[in-house]
């Protein structure tokens, strides 16, 4: 029996749209897509149409992928929604494109797929210690980042606050944890500042969150509800939760990308394998 149809992810592993676009379209031409999953294993996965609903993207710039000149036949064939991640902090993102060429992205790509399947995360929160000495958050760029995504159509924002992994200690850079009566505050703020721009605010793996601030909607960042709602195929089926960590609440899909896949924008906080010294 073949496999049942699934959502592709591209990937929580590494920037695939902004740094790996080529290989990408590639194996979409091919029709499959190897990777490494790690500890000694690889995987195939079929990119055929009948074995795909649709593809989940993720990235903080995706100007390589839609300045890809398969990109307009893959939208006219294959439902997508596209994780857009803005945040504005240059000691931590020491390499992400400046703000008003990603929000030009953002509006070219609300443009070519429609703001309903665009999601814009600002994630995660954290606080450090400046190059001036003093701990400061991220936060404070939320509020100018937001307005300029609401005029763009879309109207989900996605945050969490930073997981403390050991891997981050080796990076030159001093984090330090919220509280929980700190994380109320700040996400009563961001829910405040989101309902007044008419949007919704969902938390990603913080299960505490949403307990804590009531309007904060717990995160399904793969979401049977919104795939259903914004599947032009009619090829969407009933998704089991299938959650990748602590308080996840993702529902199915098969992720394609590699954790050997070095991201170039090289971001401190990063969960993943940045491009980054970490002697």
């Amino acid at each position: 029996m073949p496999p049942r149809p699934v959502y592709i992810s591209a990937s929580r592993r590494t920037d695939i749209p902004r740094f790996f676009t080529d290989d990408f379209f590639a194996a979409w031409q091919k029709g499959e897509i190897s990777y490494d999953g790690g500890y000694g294993r690889s995987y195939t996965v079929s990119l055929r149409p009948e074995d795909v609903l649709g593809y989940i993207f993720w990235s903080k710039d995706f100007t390589p992928l839609i300045n890809h000149p398969l990109c307009a036949k893959l939208i006219s064939r294959n439902n997508a929604v596209f994780h857009f991640t803005i945040n504005d902090c240059l000691e931590l993102e020491p390499r992400v494109a400046p703000l008003n060429e990603r929000i030009a992205t953002l509006n070219r790509l609300c443009d070519l797929v429609g703001p309903e399947r665009v999601l814009w995360r600002f994630d995660p929160v954290c606080r450090y210690r400046s190059s001036t000495g003093g701990f400061v958050t991220n936060e404070q760029a939320f509020y100018s980042i937001l307005p300029q995504v609401r005029e763009s159509g879309v109207r989900r924002c996605y945050f969490s606050f930073m997981s403390d992994y050991n891997k981050l200690a080796r990076r030159g850079v001093v984090f330090k944890q919220f509280t929980d009566d700190e994380k109320s505050v700040i996400a009563k703020r961001l829910l405040d500042a989101t309902i007044q721009a008419g949007m919704t605010l969902w938390n990603c793996c913080n299960g505490e969150i949403p307990n804590l601030v009531p309007g904060i909607r717990v995160a399904h960042c793969i979401d049977d509800e919104l795939l259903k709602n914004t599947d032009r195929f009619n090829v969407h089926r009933p998704l089991e939760i299938k959650p990748t960590r602590k308080c996840c609440g993702c529902h199915e899909s098969r992720d394609i990308g590699s954790y050997l896949q070095k991201c170039p924008h090289g971001c401190l906080y990063c969960y993943a394998n940045p491009e980054i010294s970490e002697e």
